[in-house]
């Protein structure tokens, strides 16, 4: 797995400013648990077959990706990304004795991790369970709206408190999120090709009046016609 570890451009820079600072030991702690965390996505994911391409750790967070089918069941999709936080927590139990202050590391990082902020763990976290109850564009515009609202929030209180840190942290998030978001119908369209082209073994039936109302882990009748037929239909005008 440690050949899928790509450091980020402005990591080096985070751990040049680290090193001539004098905070080198401070950061081995950090570093750890990110490292854990990430590890946490990787190793259930892989455990349940899927291919892991890249993980890739940023000054203030990482970011593991799978070369996943956007129909990936929800149940499973939620287990690898609940396992970050789960393997950071044994960890952090783990290295406790040998760190006095890893608590401080540990906390932010997850806590941060968890805000429901896309594309944060939390964020990809509320988006699922929207899903289950919520078609996939309901679903995310729901998250986004959510994502904005607690970015606003925490980017308030990092310009009140001045920390700059969280002000860097919360702009990279508003960045990544608007770029999905210029995005979403580009990956609307490749969830539905991918019904299209692929049989999954959803058992739920749902009957929606059009093609903007699919809905993750369900086959669908739209207007009377079945799933396939509809699909075919929209991907050969």
């Amino acid at each position: 797995m440690l050949k899928h570890i790509y450091l980020d451009k402005l990591f080096y820079f985070f751990l040049l400013i680290i090193i001539l600072t004098g905070n080198f030991n401070n950061f081995i702690p950090y570093f750890s648990l990110l490292i854990i965390h990430e590890f946490g996505h990787g190793i259930i994911g892989i455990m349940m077959g899927y291919n892991l391409d890249k993980i890739i750790i940023y000054p203030y967070g990482g970011i593991t990706v799978f070369n996943l089918p956007l129909n990936i069941p929800l149940n499973k999709e939620l287990l690898i990304l609940v396992m970050g936080p789960i393997f950071q927590i044994l960890g952090y139990l783990v290295l406790k004795p040998f760190y006095s202050h890893i608590y401080l590391y540990h906390y932010a990082l997850l806590i941060f991790n968890l805000l429901p902020i896309y594309p944060l763990d939390g964020g990809k976290i509320f988006n699922i369970l929207c899903g289950y109850f919520l078609n996939y564009l309901k679903s995310f515009y729901i998250t986004f709206i959510i994502s904005i609202f607690f970015i606003i929030a925490v980017l308030i209180y990092s310009l009140n408190n001045f920390n700059l840190n969280l002000l860097l942290m919360i702009l990279f998030m508003l960045i990544k999120l608007l770029k999905i978001y210029q995005k979403r119908y580009f990956y609307y369209n490749r969830f539905l090709l991918e019904r299209y082209l692929y049989e999954y073994p959803f058992t739920k039936i749902k009957i929606i009046n059009n093609g903007k109302k699919f809905y993750r882990d369900r086959l669908h009748i739209i207007n009377f016609q079945k799933e396939k037929d509809y699909l075919k239909k929209v991907f050969h005008k």
